[in-house]
């Protein structure tokens, strides 16, 4: 059933102001993976330990989990198209701050500027979503939106190693940040506000606010998507790559193809698992049996990667990468449970659980390598992977069991 709003864009206005949301969210998936490519160059460059680039590249979750909330208030309160637009303009400055120094303090300033400004590319791209579009195509767009993403992973693997045969990383950030100027342009150009934007008081937003964060959707499906989404991404964006050099011996080229076809795996899951949710949906199944089926494939793809010779892991992989992001459909199963007005604030609360986790995660793996020392390095992801899985686990069964109760 279509939406009520009547500012909606007509004709072609309207795939144009998708795609365009699709490019920023595709900038946000590039900056959260890029370092894994880089992370040689970083290290060689910069001097920097595995502790170090482990924190550098969790300071981009960092500025991300600090402006959901307040991301997610403004997007209920100002539209996706000023938030967006205003956010991508922050965004360029952290990206031009980390081309232009090679302070290691100012790059991590510089990446936590980047995460805020990029923080919320899926938030305004899920409203656009929710704004404009029958409910029943809401999660295959937001699939689509994911897909976008998991470009953005791809173009931060092989093409960006081509990239750096013509640039320095310094010169290919300089670049991108006066594309994502010219994309921020665009969205204040040809996105619409859409017209309920003004109609609510701060002080009822914020109750709007404690209102969602009362939901108990919410709470049953945020500890699992927090925990595989925030292993996923922090596996994919920089220690895949290291235990793929550590573990299993690869060189750079093959990193390099296992990375680029494991961000194909990414966009193609997304993609699949917002068409899918569509069909089973119409055949009488839920979107939760898509969750939690990804959830489960997930879980076996970590296992697989635990307890099988390195030499095989080539597939593991990729399951890996084409699950975790299907998890994330559970923000528009959340959404479907919370008020029209409070889904970018329902949105925004999950989104700063699940990156501060993310956060967590890939720093505290820096962390814990580096403690654990280099003379066992399959030990160490064998004890990591391990631990990461029985706390999926465990979520997953909080997230099951309310339906077996009720069955």
């Amino acid at each position: 059933m279509p939406r009520a709003d009547q500012t909606a864009p007509h004709g072609v206005r309207l795939p144009v102001v998708l795609v365009l949301f699709g490019v920023a969210y595709f900038l946000s998936l590039f900056f959260r993976t890029v370092n894994a490519i880089l992370s040689e160059r970083l290290e060689a460059d910069l001097g920097l330990d595995t502790a170090s680039l482990g924190l550098l590249t969790a300071a981009y979750f960092f500025g991300v989990g600090l402006a959901q909330i307040p991301i997610g208030i403004c997007l209920d309160a100002y539209g996706p198209r000023r938030v967006q637009g205003v956010t991508l303009c922050i965004a360029a400055v952290g990206i031009a701050i980390f081309g232009l120094t090679d302070s290691v303090p100012l790059l991590v300033l510089a990446r936590t500027l980047i995460g805020i400004g990029l923080a919320g590319c899926l938030m305004s791209a899920f409203q656009v979503s929710m704004l404009w579009l029958s409910a029943d195509k809401v999660p295959m767009a937001n699939g689509l939106y994911l897909a976008a993403g998991g470009l953005g992973a791809l173009a931060a693997t092989a093409p960006v190693n081509f990239a750096l045969e013509f640039l320095t990383w310094q010169q290919m950030f300089l670049l991108i940040a006066v594309v994502t100027l010219a994309l921020a342009g665009g969205i204040a150009a040809v996105t619409p506000d859409p017209a309920s934007t003004s109609k609510l008081s701060w002080r009822t937003r914020l109750r709007t606010l404690s209102m969602v964060a009362r939901n108990r959707r919410l709470w049953r499906y945020l500890p699992l998507t927090a925990l595989c989404f925030g292993t996923g991404s922090a596996m994919q964006g920089l220690w895949a790559a290291d235990w793929m050099r550590a573990v299993a011996g690869h060189d750079a080229n093959a990193i390099g193809w296992t990375l680029a076809m494991m961000a194909l795996s990414l966009t193609v899951g997304s993609a699949v698992g917002g068409v899918l949710s569509l069909v089973l949906e119409r055949r009488g199944f839920k979107l939760e049996h898509v969750i939690l089926g990804s959830a489960c494939l997930f879980i076996l793809a970590e296992i697989g990667l635990a307890i099988l010779p390195p030499d095989r892991s080539f597939l593991p992989w990729l399951l890996f990468a084409l699950t975790y992001n299907v998890v994330t459909l559970s923000y528009a199963h959340v959404a479907r449970a919370q008020p029209t007005e409070g889904v970018g604030s329902s949105n925004a609360l999950m989104n700063s659980m699940v990156i501060l986790v993310t956060f967590t995660i890939q720093f505290g793996l820096g962390v814990f390598l580096a403690w654990a020392g280099e003379a066992d390095p399959a030990a160490s992801y064998l004890l990591a992977f391990g631990g990461l899985i029985g706390l999926q686990a465990i979520a997953l069964v909080w997230c099951c069991y309310p339906t077996a109760r009720q069955s």
